[in-house]
């Protein structure tokens, strides 16, 4: 019985630490059959089609559906509901896994949870007025943006530590920091 206990454990713990290890697509492809609704991701060669999650949301609210993997090719299609106009998408692939899209398919937000987590503190989150990033305990963020659950940008700062995002409507945002040379990104709420 004891086994069947450290087994249950043992799975889930394994599937959410390898799913965590995923990091963004490099873009979406605009051409072969690609579209809004069965985006095409282009993998970087040597990422592999392995962890890769079944359901995917975009724009926070449509959930799609794995197709297919091969080589570079990562191929999901929308489930239900109206897929967004252009490649403009925020893509939520899970396990802290959350990706931007300009409406030509170039990545414009890359994820990186593990060192964020590690390195990065926010508060509050939820916010309803001033935020505090710290990165490292002592560098400041050369510019920190939010953008809305469809990927536009909303508020953007240059070379500050506290941002007032009082002016800001209420809903879940994706925070964006740069640094010398990362770019991290977390979800938060503005109360």
């Amino acid at each position: 019985m004891k086994k069947l206990y450290f087994m249950a454990f043992l799975v889930p713990f394994f599937c959410v630490f390898s799913h965590a290890q995923l990091t963004c697509p490099n873009s979406i492809k605009t051409s072969a059959g690609s579209t809004p609704s069965t985006p095409t991701f282009v993998l970087e060669n040597g990422q592999g089609c392995i962890g890769w999650p079944l359901t995917i949301t975009v724009d926070g609210a449509l959930t799609y559906n794995f197709v297919s993997c091969s080589g570079v090719n990562l191929k999901y299609a929308i489930d239900s509901g109206t897929p967004p106009s252009t490649y403009e998408m925020s893509v939520d692939f899970g396990g802290g896994t959350v990706c931007a899209y300009d409406a030509s398919g170039s990545i414009t937000i890359l994820s990186d949870e593990e060192f964020f987590k590690k390195n990065i503190s926010i508060l509050p989150n939820p916010s309803s007025g001033i935020l505090k990033i710290n990165l490292d305990g002592k560098i400041i963020p050369e510019r920190v943006s939010l953008y809305s659950v469809v990927g536009k940008k909303v508020y953007e700062v240059i070379g500050q530590s506290e941002y007032d995002i009082s002016g800001i409507p209420s809903g879940i945002y994706i925070l964006k920091v740069e640094s010398i040379n990362r770019i991290f990104v977390k979800k938060i709420v503005k109360q």
